[in-house]
């Protein structure tokens, strides 16, 4: 069934709770659904195994479908969400989530609209909805989605529930977020800051915050982020509830909420800040959060959901997915990791989009590429020296964008474009004028390298669901169709890509074809240096990325490992990688693209160190400092250390190493290296 049928076919139900982006439905078995529909939905609940307990289904618009479980749909007035499974129809990619135990799960309303004509609990269900609506609990719909904020708003009114009848009651029985007897200081996990917080700086790095943007910095603390932003020209407001109350909330085009959700003792009030910010923000909102396998606190007590310091300061460390769904859920829109703990949500999807092909597009230095290939010519043809030299700079402006673009440039992209027509002539005619001093080599590799990048994307952007064509820009529209034809064939070839990586031997052979890295055959393990990520090919691309959407990004590891056959992501993070000659392993992220799942393991109290051994083997061979790194690895060979002696994974240093003596004499190596010696042979 393809989305057109998919569509087609929830058009035909005639019972359902419709909403702008799906449709709702009660339905355990496949009864009383259209036939084309019916036998869709059970084909794709025996393949997934999933029993009649996943009893609601989400029809989405973009061609997904997600089975609900809420075990008392039948017997609670508003039954909570125990764990849902989304279905991208076009890959085939599940995803998982379990939101028993959670301290404010999602709960249901308006049950009598799920379910067929004719169901006996019809009447009860709607009756229980009428006397909500004149109740009032309706009038502000934002948070009343997920349990908590219900109960507090019910509290707040003075009801109760008798089966499906509301009640008023003098005193309603309710369980509190967090113990009375505990006063929380939310304030005193403000630090001051002499730079950037990492959420800015990561907003700036990865294009979010453009100079011409304002901001609202939502919950600032001491305001270091506020001041060192107006500092650089950006118009700023600010607020916080214990240093800056007074000052006003305003609408900005880029809003950060910045580590706040975790400091919020009660899940109710989160998802209430998660809304107030998310109503001032224009363009897009950061959200920052601390992430599990990142504990700092040695003496610490439960409370809550989270836990309790000795300066009563509580700290919340979530899940990737319970706060990726938490936001999601709350905000009704998509949440982007850009790194651990910080995702970006955009109010307008085809800013989404712009910035998720940005991410996957790498800068072309056409001078660079152009010597890289062999193909600078010193003495262009007679006739069009006196040209380029007569406008040198309009020139190598137009190639500098039709190189980064890999095409040459549209309608309105060029931004002299009628000078050059008056100066040069035609778009192709300034071309064979590049193609003339630098070699046809040189442009076409720059096309093959941006067809890649908008791959990497389209792969992409089918991992999570299909991306509509409205929700394109023009300049991505334009790439799209002038690399591959049209928008459909674009998106074929995307998942193409996508369902290529389950078969291990796709990434094998893009392993043995990258020139950087190591390879352990055995293991099926392949690591590199983060910074070399983006020159892999495509297809190892778009499989370490698609494990870092479920996590953050691999930026912030040291070493990413890619686990061929067992479709893996581990990304290593060393203390002091860059100076220390054998780095100690500090934290790994093992990401399970298989189950969709994320484990974090911290190292910092581990009783033997983990050293990380021969680093030359994850760079490339321009490296600066791999002169040094193998003068290091020659006093290893030396004293009997290969990398064969190291074990599975490299956890396992034989018996008979001196580790400390070893490492004393690997920095030795390191200080003692000039920057003029031979590099020794591996």
């Amino acid at each position: 069934m393809n989305a057109t049928d998919f569509d087609a076919a929830v058009s035909e139900l005639s019972f359902g709770k419709r909403l702008p982006t799906a449709t709702y439905i009660y339905a355990p078995t496949c009864d009383g659904l259209p036939p084309r529909l019916a036998e869709f939905v059970s084909g794709l609940r025996d393949r997934l195994g999933l029993s009649d307990a996943f009893n609601v289904l989400k029809l989405g618009n973009d061609f997904t479908l997600s089975f609900l479980r809420y075990p008392t749909f039948l017997t609670e007035p508003h039954p909570l969400l125990a764990e849902s499974v989304r279905v991208n129809l076009a890959s085939g990619k599940t995803k998982r989530l379990i939101y028993e135990g959670h301290a404010n799960p999602p709960i249901l309303h308006r049950k009598e609209c799920f379910l067929p004509p004719g169901h006996p609990d019809i009447p009860r269900f709607a009756k229980l909805t009428q006397q909500e609506e004149a109740a009032g609990l309706f009038e502000h719909p934002r948070s009343i989605g997920f349990q908590r904020n219900w109960e507090n708003l019910l509290q707040a009114k003075g009801l109760a529930y008798a089966d499906h009848e509301l009640i008023t009651a003098d005193s309603v029985a309710a369980t509190p977020a967090v113990s009375p007897s505990v006063t929380v200081h939310r304030h005193r996990t403000a630090i001051s800051r002499t730079d950037l917080s990492k959420p800015i700086r990561e907003a700036l790095a990865n294009g979010l915050l453009a100079e011409n943007h304002t901001v609202f910095d939502y919950g600032c603390g001491l305001g270091n982020d506020a001041a060192h932003l107006r500092a650089m020209g950006y118009t700023v407001a600010a607020w916080d509830p214990a240093y800056f109350p007074k000052e006003p909330k305003l609408p900005a085009e880029f809003v950060n909420l910045g580590y706040v959700l975790n400091v919020i003792e009660d899940p109710a009030e989160r998802v209430d800040v998660l809304l107030d910010a998310w109503a001032f923000t224009q363009r897009v909102l950061l959200v920052s959060t601390l992430i599990e396998g990142n504990e700092l606190y040695n003496s610490v007590r439960e409370h809550s959901d989270g836990i309790l310091t000795k300066r009563n300061t509580f700290q919340k460390y979530f899940a990737p997915a319970e706060i990726q769904g938490l936001i999601e859920s709350a905000l009704d829109s998509e949440a982007h990791p850009i790194s651990t703990g910080i995702y970006a949500v955009f109010r307008d999807a085809r800013d989404a989009q712009a910035f998720l092909s940005a991410r996957s597009r790498r800068h072309i230095d056409w001078e660079q590429l152009s010597r890289r290939l062999g193909h600078m010519r010193r003495a262009p043809r007679p006739g069009a020296v006196d040209v380029y030299l007569q406008n040198q700079e309009l020139l190598d402006e137009f190639w500098t964008l039709a190189i980064d673009l890999g095409r040459l440039p549209q309608a309105g992209e060029f931004p002299r474009e009628h000078e050059l027509r008056e100066r040069i002539g035609t778009q192709k005619k300034a071309l064979r004028i590049f193609t003339d001093r630098f070699g046809t080599d040189t442009y076409e590799a720059a096309r093959r390298q941006r067809r890649d990048d908008l791959l990497v994307y389209l792969a992409l952007a089918n991992f999570r669901k299909p991306i509509p064509l409205k929700h394109l820009g023009d300049r991505l529209r334009n790439d799209l169709e002038s690399h591959f034809g049209s928008y459909k064939q674009a998106q074929a070839q995307g998942l193409q890509l996508l369902l290529s990586l389950k078969d291990p031997d796709t990434l094998i052979a893009a392993i043995r074809s990258a020139d950087v890295g190591w390879f352990d055959e055995g293991e099926g393990h392949y690591s590199v240096h983060r910074s070399v990520v983006e020159t892999l090919p495509a297809p190892l691309r778009v499989f370490v990325d698609c494990g870092c959407r479920l996590y953050g990004s691999y930026r912030d590891a040291d070493i990413i490992k890619i686990h061929a056959r067992s479709h893996k992501v581990t990304l290593l993070n060393y203390h002091d990688f860059d100076s220390e000659p054998l780095p100690a392993l500090k934290t790994r992220v093992k990401i399970d693209l298989a189950r969709l799942q994320v484990q974090v393991f911290e190292y910092a109290e581990a009783a033997q160190e983990q050293r990380l051994f021969f680093k030359e083997r994850f760079l490339p061979v321009n490296h600066p400092d791999q002169g040094r790194m193998a003068a290091v690895s020659a006093v290893l060979r030396s004293r009997g250390l290969t990398p064969d002696r190291l074990g599975p994974n490299e956890a396992t240093v034989p018996p008979d190493v001196d580790l400390p003596t070893m490492l004393q004499a690997a920095r030795d190596a390191a200080t003692a290296w000039r920057s003029d010696a031979p590099v020794p042979a591996p």
